[in-house]
């Protein structure tokens, strides 16, 4: 039975994270719990049911189908490296995400981009890199499930990473606040800052980690740069 619902599934370079530049299966899960209002989202084809739910915008695979997808790409084209991506890919049953990675675990490295607001399962830390995009005031969304998104920082590994994107001074002065706090309650991921584009610059953002002495590193959506940034599936 069909459980997992997608959006896309494709090969291409990863342009964000500790992991840029690796060859990379991108599987975008549809459907998101947030919807970040004050600065739209860049994959509203993967967010917003009224538009993934149109015909041919949306599919659904069981777990042992998408695990034999990712693997038959993967000898295809040598893309061993796993993306989940959303949307909100903890949105999905869990359940069938673990049977999902079980099955793929620990011939793919898996990485995971979510917005940490659903409580991850143990399983899913021994399983995932996560790059958690923690979202800021700015975003409309900065006080949604944010006690599951603490506990979530708490105990990822240090293979994971932390990301704050940021479209003002008032976002990276609240990004250098949530930043302190959690790693003085042991948060001891990596931390990386990102510019919303046409919001801010990457060279603010940058004099203002240089002014604050600030261990974060600036995360650029290289893809963006390669292709047109309206472009799916790249």
């Amino acid at each position: 039975m069909a459980e997992l619902r997608l959006v896309e599934h494709y090969i291409s370079v990863q342009g964000e994270g500790p992991k840029t530049g690796i060859m990379t299966q991108f599987v975008r899960f549809a459907g998101c719990n947030m919807r970040c209002p004050l600065w739209p989202c860049d994959t509203q084809h993967a967010i917003e049911p009224s538009i993934y739910m149109k015909a041919g915008n949306s599919y659904k695979q069981s777990p042992g189908e998408l695990a034999q997808a990712c693997l038959d790409k993967a000898l295809a084209t040598g893309a061993w490296n796993l993306c989940l991506t959303g949307g909100e890919p903890f949105l999905q049953p869990n359940d069938k995400l673990e049977e999902f990675l079980t099955a793929l675990h620990p011939n793919f490295s898996i990485e995971c981009f979510s917005n940490g607001s659903f409580i991850y399962p143990q399983w899913a830390i021994n399983y995932i890199s996560f790059i958690m995009d923690w979202k800021l005031m700015g975003s409309g969304e900065g006080e949604t499930q944010l006690a599951n998104r603490h506990a979530n920082s708490l105990q990822l590994n240090g293979d994971s990473a932390i990301k704050f994107v940021v479209a003002s001074n008032d976002d990276l002065n609240e990004a250098k606040e949530v930043y302190e706090r959690l790693t003085s309650l042991g948060a001891h991921t990596e931390f990386y800052v990102g510019a919303v584009w046409s919001k801010i610059t990457d060279q603010e953002v940058i004099d203002y980690v240089l002014f604050h002495k600030l261990p974060w590193k600036l995360n650029v959506q290289v893809h963006k740069y390669i292709w047109d940034p309206e472009k799916q599936g790249v």
